[in-house]
């Protein structure tokens, strides 16, 4: 069985976004009330508690980073920004708390973000005591070309955006969720990755470049790709994301959500094969489930076991003494029911021996059937070693 169940993930993440819309609502309704709920930050910003709609921020054109506009040390609280542009801005130090971005591009020569912040976690009710707001910002329909860099965007929730070209380095993006959203050469680097989790998202091009690591744990989750253009490039980008992803599962030591992913990369990489690689592929995948999926074996086990008691039938068995074969079509003419069950449950039985390397004493194959029965022996060890090998590894993980 698998150990990432998508239906469930995405189920319990629905409820978990409508939660945490829902939590951002009300708390951002609690401190526009009462202002003074919130202490140590700067209450008159430029754009802070204020709808601020289709307005060029930054510098236009394109420009060099050394060349960006510097914002620091600035808070930005209950902003909501609707159909603005960002353009050639570097924000240091900066804190956005509670902002909503609808339909704003990042762009230009991009933005950088180093040491904000894009979460309030401490509450703003007393007893405050172990008790956690985690208001994030909400970024819906936005163009983002961008690089973070020791930020904090926890909490942050990113629904239809469009990433390209952007980079997340040494920056916490615990909690972060992206959805039904597109990603393009996206870089992470040492980053927080807990509870992380996408839905329903495109991407081409997402690498882990650490120096250190990212962390990941049990609840950090990646959906599975939409698939586009479903050609051979579209695949190959799948399955390098898909082996990334399983190799940070592997370097956090969450071994059976590597195998997940893993399996699903090899899958990929099955539609970009030629012919016999892909036959080899085929095999690989029926008959263990690129050993990733003990029941596999189980279901290709009795799918040889079938097959070959239909050519048994076919080709010729003894059953003490009688030689049966179908392909005699006067053995067939007058065939009772009763006795082609008999004949069908010998054959059933042969092959079974035959692939478990037991024998039969009631029945055996005939001249012309024993390269039949040497060739089942064959694929019965081989079966049977990758099942075991697949199963001792699960077990191991």
């Amino acid at each position: 069985m698998p150990y990432v169940n998508f239906k469930e993930e995405n189920y319990k993440l629905d409820k978990q976004i409508k939660n945490r819309k829902e939590n951002n609502k009300k708390i951002i309704s609690q401190i526009k009330k009462d202002k003074t709920l919130l202490s140590g930050y700067s209450l008159d910003g430029e754009y802070s508690f204020k709808n601020t709609k289709k307005q060029m921020i930054g510098t236009q054109g394109v420009l060099k980073d050394e060349d960006f506009q510097v914002i620091s040390d600035e808070d930005f609280i209950c902003a909501n920004f609707f159909n603005c542009k960002f353009q050639n801005i570097k924000f240091i130090n900066c804190t956005f708390i509670g902002c909503n971005f609808k339909k704003c591009s990042f762009g230009g020569g991009g933005i950088i973000f180093e040491n904000c912040t894009f979460v309030k976690s401490d509450s703003i009710k007393t007893p405050s005591l172990n008790v956690k707001d985690n208001l994030g910002c909400y970024f819906e329909d936005c163009y983002i070309y961008a690089q973070f860099k020791g930020s904090n965007i926890s909490y942050s929730l990113f629904e239809r955006c469009t990433f390209e070209n952007t980079n997340f380095e040494l920056s916490d993006l615990q909690a972060v969720i992206i959805i039904q959203s597109d990603l393009f050469k996206i870089v992470v680097s040492d980053c927080d990755f807990q509870n992380f989790k996408t839905q329903k998202c495109y991407m081409s091009d997402f690498e882990f470049d650490d120096k250190y690591m990212t962390t990941f744990d049990d609840k950090t989750f990646f959906d599975k790709l939409v698939e586009r253009k479903k050609d051979r490039d579209e695949y190959e980008g799948f399955y390098m994301i898909y082996q990334n992803i399983a190799f940070q599962y592997e370097q956090n030591n969450l071994k059976s959500n590597f195998g997940e992913y893993y399996f699903l990369g090899k899958k990929a990489e099955h539609k970009t094969l030629d012919f016999l690689p892909k036959i080899k592929s085929y095999l690989y995948w029926f008959s263990c489930g690129y050993g990733e999926r003990p029941l596999y074996s189980i279901y290709f086990s009795f799918f040889i076991i079938f097959l070959f008691t239909a050519l048994f039938l076919l080709v010729g068995i003894d059953i003490e003494g009688d030689v049966i074969q179908y392909s005699n079509l006067k053995m067939i003419e007058g065939l009772s029911f009763g006795e082609f069950l008999k004949h069908l449950l010998r054959a059933f039985s042969l092959s079974t021996s035959l692939f478990s390397g037991v024998g039969d004493e009631l029945c055996e194959p005939t001249i012309q059937s024993v390269i039949l029965a040497d060739i089942e022996m064959i694929f019965g060890v081989i079966v049977m070693g990758l099942g075991i090998g697949t199963l001792t590894r699960k077990i191991v993980r």
